[in-house]
């Protein structure tokens, strides 16, 4: 059954009260409606209260003869006004009561709507992907490492300058206070020149093994062999975990990548192990972290055994297991305008063991502190100095090897919502050789690059040109860096790159 769409003008009539002041409206709701119609400003004002909609093309159509059920949503939507008189919601009753079974249709369909939603938002909520892109661009004097006898290798090291890198983040939630983890991360290196070469023993035409340089091809530095981390594989995967009554104990267990102190100085890398960070009950903001974890850059080396000839008689291979660590760190304010961050660790497995190489390759380091401190004398600026201290007996060749030092500057910052953000920064760092368990850091002032110690300045600059869109410029004029334990390098560094955020 179908009814004119006149009908409205009770509905109208009801809801508005007809009062005076209730069309004070001078826009136009609907195109098709004149305003000499005696219609026109109760439409314009049910139109503007979310009553009515027309057909979603900003005509009403009146001419068109209405469904009951259309007329139903109608009344449901009249039902939902708090501002109607006794008079009015007299009538809102028998129109309800005619359309009840239209009514209830219509409340059936929203709740299987609802639930549907739900639905589907709890799946989607349930599993998360995101991550980034980058397209980067660099140039480098540095990077190679000398040779040492015949167990070094020569090379120049393309990693961190010409590439097309991708990280992929996931999240699955097993419960509300657990969820796994996963991160998958591709280097693409496409410059020939940066191609290095491996000490390997190879055999000649007659049989006899000899020493020579094999390239390996950026293509082959791809490969999961010889790109562990950045293969494309799944490289870490862990579980969060909510622990505690409150459930604020805040729990790491797996492999993932775990940075020590405000600016990674002591650690900046992937581990295996387990970490918890609570907030400390009425401790102003400050936070504590116990953590016993291992770095999962072991280290494999191999020596290699001639012959009165001098020829390769066989190649010896062994691995030197990365230390175990226990690590407690407290962090905070301190006051309004600054913050504070110090730590402790201490080295308790796979001790160095000069006898036994097998058994670790940290020296005689027996544990390291780490303080950190933030300040910000300015609106748009900040200064955050950092120290590590290493309690080793071993001393590098070259500054002090015992201590890890670093003195950042930023001014203003970026925002990936906010189109034409930019920020600049300057930072010092002095490395020593023994002071820190190990980095991947972007700027390449440890691994892989094998130095025993680095100081110098590195110069940023940075900003949003797109949405979700960040482009970064570093530039380091002049590093010193000591490569093996001899020979000084003079480094510098200019890298280009745009990171896309999804």
């Amino acid at each position: 059954m179908k009814i004119n769409t006149k009908a409205l003008a009770i509905l109208a009539g009801l809801t508005v009260g007809m009062s005076s002041t209730a069309f004070a409206a001078t826009a136009d709701s609907f195109t098709d409606v004149p305003k000499d119609h005696w219609s026109y400003q109760a439409l314009d004002y049910l139109a503007k209260e979310g009553v009515i909609e027309g057909m979603g093309d900003s005509t009403f159509q009146g001419g068109r003869a209405m469904t009951r059920y259309e007329m139903a949503a109608i009344v449901a939507k009249a039902m939902q006004k708090n501002d109607v008189n006794f008079g009015d919601k007299a009538v809102l009753d028998k129109l309800s009561a005619e359309y009840a079974n239209e009514l209830g249709t219509l409340k059936n369909q929203v709740n299987k709507n609802t639930s549907d939603i739900n639905d589907l938002k709890n799946k989607t909520d349930k599993f998360k992907v995101w991550g980034m892109a980058r397209v980067q661009v660099g140039d480098d004097n540095g990077l190679k490492s000398q040779s040492v006898g015949n167990s070094w290798s020569t090379k120049t090291n393309g990693d961190y300058n010409n590439r097309f890198y991708m990280d992929l983040e996931g999240s699955m939630k097993v419960n509300p206070y657990a969820t796994a983890r996963f991160t998958i991360e591709k280097n693409a290196r496409y410059r020939d020149s940066e191609y290095w070469t491996a000490t390997k023993p190879v055999k000649d035409d007659k049989g006899v093994t000899h020493l020579a340089n094999v390239p390996v091809t950026g293509e082959l530095r791809d490969m999961p062999d010889q790109d562990t981390n950045h293969n494309g594989s799944i490289s870490n995967v862990w579980v969060e975990l909510q622990l505690g009554k409150n459930h604020n104990w805040y729990t790491n267990i797996g492999r993932k990548w775990n940075g020590i102190g405000m600016q990674n100085l002591l650690l900046g890398g992937q581990v295996d192990g387990i970490a918890t960070y609570h907030p400390i009950e009425g401790g102003h903001g400050w936070w504590f972290s116990g953590q016993y974890w291992k770095s999962s850059s072991d280290c494999s080396q191999y020596t290699v055994n001639y012959d009165e000839n001098g020829n390769v008689k066989n190649v010896d291979s062994f691995v030197r297991r990365a230390p175990v660590n226990a690590t407690v760190d407290f962090w905070g304010p301190l006051g309004k305008y600054m913050d504070a961050n110090i730590g402790y660790t201490r080295v308790v497995g796979h001790k160095y063991n000069a006898s036994n190489p097998n058994d670790g390759y940290w020296y005689d380091t027996s544990g390291f502190m780490n303080a950190d401190l933030s300040v910000k004398p300015m609106k748009d600026l900040k200064v955050t100095g950092s120290y590590v201290k290493a309690f080793t007996n071993q001393q590098g060749t070259y500054g002090h090897g015992d201590r890890d030092l670093a003195v950042r500057i930023d001014y203003r910052g970026t925002d990936l919502n906010k189109v034409g953000s930019w920020g600049v920064y300057a930072k010092w760092m002095n490395l020593g050789a023994f002071a820190d368990l190990g980095h991947d850091d972007e700027w390449s002032t440890r691994e892989p690059t094998f130095t025993n110690g680095v100081r110098g300045w590195y110069y940023g600059f940075k900003m949003v040109p797109s949405k979700n869109v960040e482009w970064e410029t570093m530039w380091a004029p002049h590093l010193a860096e000591q490569i093996t334990w001899n020979t000084p390098v003079r480094r510098h560094i200019l890298r280009s790159w745009l990171d896309f955020h999804f």
